[in-house]
């Protein structure tokens, strides 16, 4: 697997964990993780917000919301539904970028950010460039990085973007050697091994985006060589407040350093934060350029802050539930049933007719087959869309999740395998996309429990995330997005996936259409003798709770 920072790339520092844990010693942190400077920034997004509770008490909820028209439209539309969460699907990627970047721009107050990872690539320098110009205005901003996919190029990048007096950096639960990052597999396991997945964007904690998308060129398909189809969802109402407590648990946690406790700035690179974002620029030629169009485009042809102002962004209106693992779970000081896997067990209880997953990564165990397999026996009708082997980006997950397919299609279960050439163009009017030419890797978690609950997050179905990262996700209760959800895996999808069917002496079959025809493989396609025999092997290895 390549170690480019795509998601599960803390696979291979928990493989490394596996292997070296004998190795493990202490390290140390620095002693103080808060700074004066970022405490008293918080403090003054605390005055900020507790200045509006005090003239809503004595003026009226509409008092202080003029000052800014995108928290005006939504104070009224949450107003007329004050125990409830509106929320709008972001499918594809230009939309995913546009609707960041034009948030950013349309803050007036805050905005909080949280993400697992964050490319310094193109996407990302734009998107720390529209924040600081954010700050520029005022806005307080705050950014909470996991550091597991951090560089010490990046690590520069931030502590310049961390000077402006408007905005502090934090890096959770972090690594201690910055430029040699293969020492702290040897001093820091496995405490390293836990990481931050969560994924959320807040602005005046009136609107948030959440849900499986890193920050990124290919996760916000415009990478050359390969790209994520995944799935946002843009909330307003009840919901974002849980959203924002969440945040503050982390951001105020004692595992959450300030970067200036980690880094020091490089005397030899600029102290400018603007010139020194060097994915900015390029000769017309140039693949930056290509890059750089691309997002510009996305952004001209979004309407999203005509949208909010005049309220015709078309928010469903329904009950939620916001979930999110304690960040204790990274310093193993919560107890296990506060994980947000048991909080998703205890509201979605079992279902009784339908269950839809969608996920990347995809290992249900073997306590998580004979589940399905029950399900499935009783009568439930399963249906399971996840990476083909040529799709995903880590071989080691796709032998965790392969070996299960006999038990699961010999129960009824349904099984469908994303192909890494889906585009798009071919997906129109389904809740995950990708716009690619290229190789195409599945990269949304999302579920659907009978005709009335979806959840949407970070959450994959892998031991992982139930048990070592934190993750964070909603339960939406509405009946017309779980159809959509039931509906997306059907026959409509094999120009796009295999459906792998079980036939005779326990042989698998994939199914597909190739340029309209129907197409039967009768061994797993893109899988050559070398493929196989290095799945078969790690089949074996009791790695399953790593993954």
């Amino acid at each position: 697997m390549s170690m480019l920072s795509r998601e599960p790339s803390s696979l291979s520092l928990s493989l490394t964990l596996g292997l070296t844990l004998g190795l493990s010693g202490c390290q140390s942190l620095p002693k103080q993780p808060h700074l004066p400077e970022s405490q008293a920034l918080s403090a003054r997004v605390n005055a900020l917000y507790q200045q509006d509770s005090s003239l809503d008490n004595t003026q009226g909820k509409n008092s202080t919301s003029s000052n800014n028209d995108l928290v005006a439209s939504i104070s009224e539309q949450n107003d007329i539904h004050p125990e409830l969460s509106g929320y709008h699907p972001i499918v594809t990627g230009a939309n995913a970028f546009a609707s960041r970047s034009i948030l950013t721009d349309m803050a007036t107050r805050s905005i909080d950010v949280q993400y697992y990872i964050w490319h310094d690539d193109q996407a990302g320098q734009l998107l720390l460039k529209d924040l600081w110009k954010a700050a520029e205005r005022g806005v307080i901003v705050r950014l909470l990085l996991d550091d597991f996919n951090n560089n010490a190029k990046l690590d520069q990048h931030l502590l310049r973007f961390a000077s402006h007096p408007n905005i502090a950096v934090r890096i959770i639960n972090p690594l201690m050697h910055r430029k040699v990052q293969a020492m702290n597999f040897v001093t820091g396991l496995p405490r390293i091994n836990r990481r931050m997945h969560n994924k959320s964007m807040t602005f005046d904690k009136q609107i948030t985006v959440i849900g499986g998308r890193n920050i990124g060129n290919e996760y916000l398909s415009n990478d050359q060589s390969s790209q994520f189809a995944d799935l946002d969802v843009l909330l307003i109402g009840k919901v974002v407040a849980d959203i924002d407590n969440s945040f503050m648990s982390y951001w105020s946690a004692p595992i959450s350093f300030d970067i200036e406790t980690l880094v020091t700035l490089d005397k030899n690179t600029t102290s400018n934060f603007l010139t020194g974002l060097d994915k900015l620029d390029g000769d017309e030629k140039s693949r930056s350029s290509d890059s750089l169009t691309i997002y510009k485009a996305a952004i001209e042809d979004s309407s999203i802050d005509t949208d909010l102002i005049n309220k015709r962004v078309p928010f469903r209106w329904t009950d939620m539930q916001f979930l999110s693992d304690d960040v204790g779970k990274l310093t193993k000081t919560v107890p296990t049933d506060s994980n947000l896997v048991h909080q998703l067990r205890t509201l979605l209880g079992s279902p009784s007719e339908k269950l839809t997953i969608i996920s990347s990564y995809f290992v249900p165990t073997k306590e998580g087959v004979d589940t399905l397999v029950q399900l499935a026996e009783s009568g439930i009708d399963i249906k399971i869309l996840t990476n083909s082997f040529n799709a995903t980006d880590v071989t080691a997950v796709h032998s965790g999740y392969s070996k299960w397919r006999p038990h699961l299609l010999g129960a009824g279960v349904k099984i469908y395998e994303l192909k890494s050439t889906a585009s798009e163009e071919k997906r129109e009017n389904k809740l995950w996309k990708a716009r690619s030419q290229s190789s195409t890797s599945l990269h949304a978690k999302t579920f659907a429990v009978d005709d009335h609950q979806v959840f949407i997050g970070s959450y994959n179905v892998d031991p992982r995330s139930a048990n070592i990262n934190t993750e964070m996700g909603v339960i939406i209760n509405d009946d017309e997005l779980a159809r959509q959800l039931h509906e997306a895996l059907s026959d409509d999808l094999l120009s796009q996936a295999y459906e792998v069917k079980l036939i005779d002496n326990n042989k698998l079959q994939w199914h597909t259409l190739e340029n309209g025809e129907k197409v039967v493989y009768d061994s797993e396609p893109k899988v050559d003798l070398t493929d196989h025999l290095w799945l078969t092997v790690m089949s074996w290895l009791p790695i399953d709770w790593l993954l």
